[in-house]
């Protein structure tokens, strides 16, 4: 008989203590893709190479946290949530140490992919555990209560990292990172116990793998995952592309810290909004509010591009975006995961590689693109456009059937 196994009906785990160690385990990988952004024109110069070069290693990072999830995903369904989820933090812990210590830019790639790799496994198998534990309505109530500190994390992650390059070197805020790592290891040790009985595993991991062809083929799951797939491709696109266009307005590196502040306000009232009115709507109706907004904020960056662009007007115009951001992602998720109870840490997996890869893809797009607001805003309307049209043509797709749940 299995010990230290989670009866969710009857979870014990203090609330606080809960909130707490799915908010590390959703915001460590996030945080540390960020934490370094005001340092990178300094890392470039330590390192002797262009600064595209450290852009690139962005792109890898991310591209590391999309296999994470992916694999992560359906390997916790087959052998529970716990003894990976701990092993992961521990492995992102170490891979920030090294990322501080690397003596070359191809030592911090690789640092850098073996962080991610590690930050996959709390992303992916946080959001499992809130489908083990909780049903679709209070499974979305969780989400947009975590994701105001988690959304928050990718922008106060650069002022964080700002102040610890400014006052002590590029290289310390990965070990601010590793801190974070430990500590989410630590709280699931101690208090978090196994979410899913043996008896509720999948035994043929090849099968369990075998489910993403269900689920790619799933109206329901690509509407939900197009979502993140938009949302994070223009945010990471503006923080692939932000560092170049602050330094070239002429900002210093600790006040570029501050450009960041704002989305991290805007992403929390989004999140704080949606929560709101999902207690008395559905879904899929705020997810077209929420691509309104993200038009919205497409169209105030290319106004911010006429003339020559400064950094106000440019911050408030992604700020809007990220308002859209915040409103619509942590709906997604809910909507997504909890669509696919008998394979969620699949889903989960599944929807976090795909949003991933598409950030991946924002990125390596901006770093080839000219280094300006106007093409900035060409790419960011060209990606909202895309949602704008294919979620509603996503739900008319046959097959799907409309989600009407909401939160209590």
């Amino acid at each position: 008989m299995e010990t230290n196994v989670m009866n969710p009906s009857r979870s014990a785990i203090p609330r606080g203590v809960l909130l707490v160690t799915l908010v590390l385990l959703s915001a460590s990988g996030l945080v540390a893709s960020d934490i370094n952004l005001p340092g990178m024109p300094l890392a470039a110069r330590a390192f002797g190479t262009p600064i595209s070069a450290l852009q690139h290693t962005f792109s890898v990072y991310i591209v590391g946290l999309a296999l994470a999830q992916a694999l992560y995903g359906p390997l916790s369904d087959a052998y529970g949530r716990r003894r990976l989820v701990i092993g992961g933090m521990l492995l992102y812990a170490a891979a920030s140490v090294g990322c501080s210590l690397a003596p070359n830019v191809t030592v911090f790639g690789l640092a850098r992919i073996v962080q991610a790799l590690g930050a996959g496994a709390g992303m992916v198998i946080g959001r499992a555990i809130v489908s083990d534990i909780f049903d679709a309505k209070k499974a979305a109530h969780t989400f947009t209560t975590i994701m105001p500190i988690v959304g928050a994390s990718p922008a106060l992650s650069p002022l964080i990292g700002g102040y610890i390059t400014a006052y002590v070197s590029w290289r310390a805020p990965f070990l601010f990172t590793a801190a974070l790592g430990i500590a989410a290891a630590l709280l699931l040790a101690i208090y978090i116990p196994e979410t899913v009985p043996k008896a509720n595993r999948h035994s043929n991991i090849a099968r369990t793998f075998r489910s993403y062809p269900m689920l790619l083929v799933q109206p329901r799951l690509w509407s939900y995952a197009l979502i993140l797939c938009v949302g994070y491709a223009v945010y990471l696109g503006y923080l692939a592309a932000s560092p170049v266009l602050l330094v070239g307005m002429g900002l210093s590196t600790k006040t570029i810290s501050y450009c960041y502040m704002s989305l991290s306000v805007t992403y929390i009232v989004g999140n704080l909004t949606s929560r709101h009115f999902a207690k008395t709507h559905g879904i899929d109706r705020l997810i077209g509010v929420g691509l309104a907004i993200l038009a919205a904020g497409a169209a105030s960056l290319i106004a911010a591009s006429f003339g020559r662009p400064t950094p106000l007007p440019m911050i408030l115009a992604i700020s809007v975006v990220t308002l859209a951001n915040g409103f619509m992602l942590p709906l997604s998720f809910a909507g997504g995961v909890t669509s696919f109870p008998d394979n969620a840490g699949a889903a989960s997996g599944l929807m976090g590689a795909l949003h991933m890869i598409a950030g991946s893809l924002a990125i390596y797009l901006v770093a080839e693109l000219p280094g300006t607001v106007a093409a900035l805003a060409g790419f960011v309307t060209a990606v909202a456009a895309i949602g704008c049209v294919a979620f509603p043509v996503l739900r008319r797709t046959r097959g799907w059937t409309n989600m009407r749940a909401t939160v209590s």
